[in-house]
């Protein structure tokens, strides 16, 4: 008599209530985070702002580390496209077609653009990380991971630029990528938009003349 091999239950139906079970609870931590930085939420906060139990956000999403990767992560990618796939910045929707000009200044002013949005919709949330990061190692791996990566952006970046004009007279490519990635550090949108009042306009208009300044020095 032939083994009856017995297949793992699976339901698309299942499969689609919990992703969203989860989206709405990533979605609550997001906001809550933004709203009162890390220290401050707690997990039953989550939990009842997303409408879910303790137990339903553990198995869904884990704990305030994990949710605080997640609600990044779901900021960044809401802002560059792509949101539900994880790839470097560059490689994004909007990265192409900004990384698509043909001139340093339409570049420079994407770009600036770009990060602009970008901090528009996780610059809370990298504040909370920087936070986070003083108390809990896990938050503080993170934060290690997050500019490790803009790090690395910062000198594509710089590639890019080189690929349309001479940098700054003495300027190596180390120090210029240094300096974009200083330059595109969301605290700055944190200080001047959050803190003092700026439009989105004026920062970007600030970004891309500082960004014109150190990279090609004019």
């Amino acid at each position: 008599m032939p083994k009856v091999v017995k297949r793992p239950y699976s339901s698309p139906l299942r499969a689609g209530q919990a992703r969203l079970t989860r989206e709405a609870i990533v979605d609550a931590a997001a906001r809550l985070f933004s709203e009162k930085g890390y220290a401050a939420v707690s997990l039953d906060d989550i939990a009842e702002a997303a409408g879910v139990s303790r137990a339903t956000l553990f198995s869904a999403a884990g704990g305030k580390p994990a949710l605080l990767k997640e609600s990044f992560y779901l900021a960044f990618g809401r802002a560059a496209g792509a949101p539900d796939r994880p790839m470097p910045l560059v490689d994004r929707p909007r990265s192409r077609e900004i990384r698509a000009r043909t001139t340093v200044g339409g570049y420079l002013s994407g770009y600036a653009g770009l990060c602009t949005s970008l901090f528009g919709h996780m610059a809370r949330v990298y504040e909370a990380i920087r936070e986070g990061a003083r108390a809990d190692p896990k938050v503080a791996a993170l934060w290690i991971a997050v500019n490790e990566e803009r790090r690395r952006g910062a000198a594509t970046i710089v590639a890019d630029v080189k690929a349309r004009a001479r940098l700054r007279e003495g300027l190596e490519e180390d120090e210029a990528a240094d300096a974009v990635w200083v330059l595109n550090d969301p605290v700055h949108y944190h200080m001047l938009v959050h803190g003092r009042g700026w439009t989105n306009e004026r920062f970007q208009r600030w970004l891309t003349r500082a960004l014109e300044a150190e990279l090609l020095g004019r």
